[in-house]
Parts: C-alpha cells; structure tokens; sequence
C-alpha cells in the first residue's frame, strides 16, 4: 500500500514529531529543545552515524542537527540586532547555501550561509567513544565578519547547553532549552563554537566538557578510521573525471554508515529514517542485500561480507517463503542470493569456508531455483516465476527478464563454486540446469518479439505489462533489467558461456532503451525514472548501464550514467529512488506531491560504486584483468591520468594500476602482485585505433593482451585523443 504523505505547505502548518517543534525535554526531563526557529526542509538531508549502530543522526541543508533523530537543534545568527536564518526553501537555495562534504567524502556535511555580511560554517560528524560505549555527534558553527566594519553577532541555538554541550566555552546566556553566545567581530575577524551530543549509548556529562575533546581532534579522529578503512580496499586514488573519485569513497562511508548490529545479525539497511515522513527505508529489502555483500567482497570487505553471510536474514533469503509470498516477490534474489559466495572464493581462494554444512546448504539453494520455475505452462514454460519489481508493476505481477537473467548469473556462481571445489555430481546438475533455463529463456523472447513485430526484447513477457509501459510513462527497458540482475557482464566475468537470442539482441534491446530515451526527452547519461515519472533519473543509473560493459558498442554508457548522478545530486553525493530537474540553483528532487518511494536508497548508490570499479578494472574467474573497458575517450584527453589500489585480482592477489595519457600515447602501469591470468588494456579509444605496443599483443579488437608479468606498455594511438 502507499504511504499517505503529506506536502510541505501541511507540513508547515503541523507539529511533525520528527521535528519535535518543542519545547523538548532532555534526559533530565528539565533541560532540551526549544521550538525550532524556522522550518528545514524535510526533503533536503543526509544521515551520519557509525557502522552498526542506530539510530544515525539528520542533518539538514541549512545546518540543522537531531542527534540520534531526536529533537532538531537549528542555529540562526543575529548581526546588529537582525535575526538570520537559512532559506531552505529559496528558489536559489543551491546558491544561498553551500552545501558539501568536508575533504570531498568524509560524512561531515558542511553548509554555509550568509547574515547579511557574516558568514556562518556549520558542520556535524559523528563518532564512537574511544571506549566504544556511545555515539557522539560533534557540531562546530563558524562566523566571519566579511564586512569593512564591526559587528555585533550573537550565535542563536535552541537547545540547552546540557543538549548541545559546549565545547571550550560557556554561552554568554542560557536556560533550559535555548543558549546565545555573544561576540563582537571586527573586520575580517572570525570566531567558532563547538558542541557535542548524544546520539545514541551511554549519557554524557555536561559538566565535564573536556573528556570530549576538541572538534578538531575527533574529526582527525574520525576522518582517519575512514581512511584507514578504505585504505585497506579497492578504491580509486585519482581520475579524470573531477569528484568521481570522492563520490566513489564518499559511498564507501555511506554503506558502511547503514550497517546496523541487532543482536548477532548484522544488517545492510536501504537508509535511515527521512525525517519527511515518508516510508522508512530503514529496513533490509531481500533483493537489495546480495548485490551490497557482493560489492563489499569484490572490493575486499571480507569481515563485513562473512558477517551478513553469517546473519540470520540472509540465509532465508533463497527460501521458499520468500518464493511464495503471496504480496511482493522479488524473484530476482532466488538467484543472487548465491552471487555472494562465488565472489568470495573468487578472492580469497578459502576453500576451507566452504565446509560440509556451508555446501549443502548452496547445493539446496541453487536447486530452489529450479523449483521456482515454471512447468506446464507453454507460454512460460521453464521460466521463473511471475513476479514484481520497480521496473514492472503491473497488477498481480509478470514473467521478468530480470528474474530470469539473475537466476542464470546465480546458476553460473554455483556452477563456478562446484568446478572450484571439485564437487562433480554438483557440476554436473548445473550445466543441465543452465542449458534447460538459457533455452528456455530464449524460446519465449522468441515468442514475445513474434507477437510483437519487433527485433528487440523488452524486461516483461507478458502484453499486460508491456501495454502499459508502452502506452503510458510505465515501461521495462532491458538496461534496468541488467541492473536488477547484474547480468550479462556480470555473470560472463564467472565465466557464463552460453548464449542465443538474449545475447545476439542484446545491442539492439539497448538501442531501442536509448532511442526511447530520446524520444521521450530523458536526459543523456539518464534511463529514466518510473510509475509516472519517466523524464529524470533515478538512483539505479548506473546500474543500468553497468551491464551495457558487455557491449562493444555501448559500453560507454556506464560512466556516462555515473556522470549524470554526479551533475544530479538530490543531496551531497545521494540520489533519491526516482528524481527531477529542479532547475539550475536546485538540488535534484523527489517528485512533489510527495511519493512514498523518494528516499535516498543505498542500493543503487552501491551500484554506482560498483559502476566506476568496473569500468575501470574487470576481473574474470580465469584471472584475466580487463582495466579500462568502460572508460570514455574524455578520460584520456591529454595529461590525464587514472590511478587505482588495492584492486584483487583473484585469490588474494592485489594491484595497483596506473593510466597515463598523452592523446597521442595511452601508458599502464602495474604494481603489486603478479596477476594470476593476463592483462587485457580493452580501452574504448582502442578500438581500431592502434599504431602499436610496447608490449603483448594487439588483439584484433584492438585491445592489447599482456602477460601476467608484463609490468608495463605504452599503446600508441593512430588518431589520438584530442584535448578536452
């Protein structure tokens, strides 16, 4: 059922708990928050917290704060007797208020706004204890006097300072829910006020503002936990495409800052509450949880990984209750439930995970994909159950081709783990298992395009569906059926061989999704949105174009969709379900009236990470390396220059890799371990366009295949890249 929501104007005139209007009580049921100065926009926010913990904090775009999503604690500035606040609500709001992360990606929101000639910096992070009993939320407010004159300032916060603690000095006036700090500012003079609360865990002391520490030193702190921990994993050093490369990492944090710890599970959440009231998304979705796990092991996450392997949850994911739920059914995770497990043996090689109990419980999962399938029925005969997903909502459901596809790229994963483990009578099974769904599959887009009078294959088999998304604004384009199943290119680096109607229309099924991109006017670099919207973008980009690496001709597409979201931010590198232009001083939005789908979702924000790793460096099953098959002709303009760490590269092996480029001559550089299979430098700008290497061989497609030892090669371009 959808959420009833309400709009901004019946918001303004209401007493939001999530906003707590106030006065609030603190934990002292005397001291808390007054009645919020002016009304944020409960569209326009991020979350911080800590891994595995919960609540996480809102911060909004203005500077506002709830630690531990209690009580919004708001600032505003009086300058020369003239109260100040942020207009979250300006038609200029993107000008008015900067609005960023502090380094590039660390989860530090900053925003800054002018009253009248001072300029106000806030910004908030959170943080464990170093004793690890609580999670602290550390708020820093700055004032500059940009002015030729002086100024009396006075900072207004709506908290009391046994909240919102003080951090190096009193406030010049305050009671039970509300402080001022009074200051004269010269010109250029500038003055800063910190403060720490609680967000969740043991109560803190407000009479001993010390034992916290400074701002500064706890984001040092913190700042270095991050880093430390994405020092250890695949991560992007530098590319060409300017924030690319914080938007990667800034991610990273994200995903890690919705993990949640209940009882022995740990769980992967789509986000945090939204302080809008709109659905919470602050939930595990079946589907959802196997393409994070699988990311988070690609890049080398292997505690996190086994940890929510190891949950509850997730091993009922591939059971048949959720087959045979009556309401919503994700058949998509019947198959990519075991996308995880082939992933990290790809890695670690650690056969020894994969014990007696661990397979024979993948042996019963890869058959329950078999028992999901359809027989009987000769217009969907052997194909995966009827189902539902964002792409396809259409009445009591529809025969997928994403349904179909994930359960094929989690064939191959068992087929890989069998073959690694020298289980035969397993191997076996799974090679018939494929065969019988491949052609299966393609027998009924055979049927479907007969009936249709057309030379691609859409995402629904059925006309029902296909009606509606025809017709109106609901629609199945192939590349979002990729992006639920993460297939083709997904499943062909596990080593998936088959092929047949699905793979010889695969680049006419994307060129028909491209043309109806144009024609219904979506952006460029965008799939779309969906139920109503079609003309913007949607969180699932790039995971949409992910897939299309498994085309020579539309390979391309992957990084120009990581692009949009980049140019389309609904907030500091998050992406809202579905979104729209809001014009050019806007932040990209969710759609008004309000819909119940418009959080930011970390689903398909993980996917853009996976998006930019994987065009830059695929890895085979084999050992093959392919770096630079998604990478447009732009990251290669003169003096450009992509660098990697930490990339693995199969059974623990790990490299670095490096991609100078001149226009004219395109250099790889490899550091770090000796790659188990070669080194395949597959370039876009490469295609036909070799004067020749200084190492390997070029391959007729104009890659270049060097071996395992090989360290090096320069390729000489006979038309080079131009400057941008």
């Amino acid at each position: 059922m959808e959420a009833v929501v309400p709009t901004l104007e019946e918001l303004a005139k209401s007493e939001p708990s999530n906003l707590r209007r106030g006065p609030v009580p603190g934990p002292d049921g005397v001291h808390g928050v007054a009645r919020v100065p002016y009304l944020p926009d409960t569209l326009k926010w991020l979350h911080i917290g800590t891994i595995y913990d919960h609540p996480k904090s809102w911060t909004f775009m203005g500077g506002g704060v709830a630690p531990g999503l209690g009580a919004a604690i708001l600032y505003t500035v009086e300058v020369d007797g003239v109260v100040h606040a942020p207009d979250e609500f300006a038609p200029d709001r993107k000008q008015r208020i900067r609005w960023y992360l502090r380094d590039g990606y660390q989860p530090c929101p900053v925003s800054v706004w002018r009253a009248g000639e001072v300029e106000v910096t806030i910004q908030h992070f959170a943080v464990r204890t170093p004793a690890d009993d609580a999670t602290l939320v550390y708020s820093h407010v700055a004032l500059v006097n940009q002015s030729a004159a002086a100024a009396a300032v006075r900072l207004l916060v709506n908290a009391s300072p046994r909240i919102h603690v003080p951090l190096g000095g009193a406030p010049t006036e305050s009671d039970t829910s509300s402080m001022a700090f009074a200051v004269e500012l010269g010109a250029g003079d500038g003055w800063g006020q910190g403060f720490v609360s609680l967000a969740t865990g043991a109560p803190i002391d407000p009479d001993d503002p010390g034992r916290y520490g400074s701002f500064a030193g706890n984001y040092e702190r913190m700042a270095a936990g991050w880093n430390e921990r994405i020092g250890r994993l695949a991560h992007p050093v530098r590319l060409p495409d300017a924030g690319i490369a914080d938007m990667y990492k800034a991610i990273q944090i994200l995903l890690w800052g919705c993990m949640v710890k209940v009882g022995d599970d740990y769980e992967i959440r789509a986000g945090a509450p939204n302080p809008g009231r709109l659905e919470t998304y602050d939930r595990t979705f079946p589907h959802d949880v196997p393409n994070y796990v699988d990311q988070f092991i690609r890049e080398g996450d292997y505690e996190l990984g086994r940890q929510i392997l190891g949950s509850g949850y997730y091993r009922v994911l591939n059971s048949s209750d959720i087959a045979d739920w009556d309401g919503l059914n994700y058949m998509d995770t019947i198959g990519k439930f075991l996308l995880p497990y082939a992933q990290y043996l790809q890695n670690t090689g650690d056969e020894a995970f994969f014990d007696a109990d661990l397979r024979a419980f993948l042996a019963r999962a890869a058959r329950n994909i078999h028992a999901c399938r359809v027989f009987g029925d000769p217009e969907h005969e052997g194909l995966m159950r009827k189902g539902e997903d964002f792409e396809n909502w259409s009445d009591d459901g529809d025969y997928l081709l994403c349904d179909n596809w994930a359960a094929l790229h989690g064939l191959q994963a068992y087929r890989y783990l069998a073959t690694r483990l020298g289980l035969a009578d397993e191997q076996a099974w799974v090679e018939a298992e494929i065969d019988s769904l491949n052609d299966a599959l393609n027998a009924a887009l055979d049927r479907t395009r007969a009936r249709r009078g057309i030379d691609h294959y859409l995402g629904a088999f059925d006309d029902v569906a296909y009606l509606r998304y025809t017709r109106g604004s609901f629609y199945s384009w192939v590349a979002y059926a990729g992006a639920l199943s993460t297939f083709p290119w997904g499943a062909r680096l596990k080593g998936y061989d088959r092929g047949g109607t699905w793979q010889d229309k695969f680049d006419a099924s994307i060129a028909h999704a491209l043309h109806e991109r144009d024609r219904r006017v979506v952006p460029q670099g965008s799939w779309g949105a969906w139920w109503g919207h079609v003309t913007y973008g949607s969180t699932y980009n790039a995971a949409a174009g992910l897939q299309c690496l498994a085309s020579d001709t539309h390979r391309t597409e992957s990084l120009k969709n990581v692009r949009f979201l980049y140019d389309n931010q609904c907030a500091p590198f998050q992406w809202s379900e579905a979104f729209e232009d809001k014009g050019r001083d806007q932040w990209a939005g969710m759609y008004l009236p309000q819909e119940s789908y418009g959080n930011y979702e970390s689903w398909g924000t993980s996917f853009s990470k996976q998006a930019i790793l994987q065009a830059c460096a695929s890895v085979h099953v084999d050992g093959t390396v392919i770096i630079g098959r998604g990478i447009p002709d732009s990251w290669l303009a003169p003096g450009s220059v992509a660098e990697w760490r930490n990339v693995n590269v199969n059974d623990g092996r790990l490299i670095d890799f490096t991609i100078h480029s001149t226009g004219a001559e395109v250099t790889l550089e490899l550091r770090g371990d000796v790659p188990a299979g070669p080194v395949v430098l597959d370039l876009p700008a490469m295609a036909g366009n070799v004067a020749s290497a200084s190492a390997g061989t070029v391959l007729p497609s104009g890659a270049v295949r060097c071996d395992p030892s090989e360290r090096s090669v320069t390729v000489t371009l006979t038309r080079p890249v131009p400057p941008t």
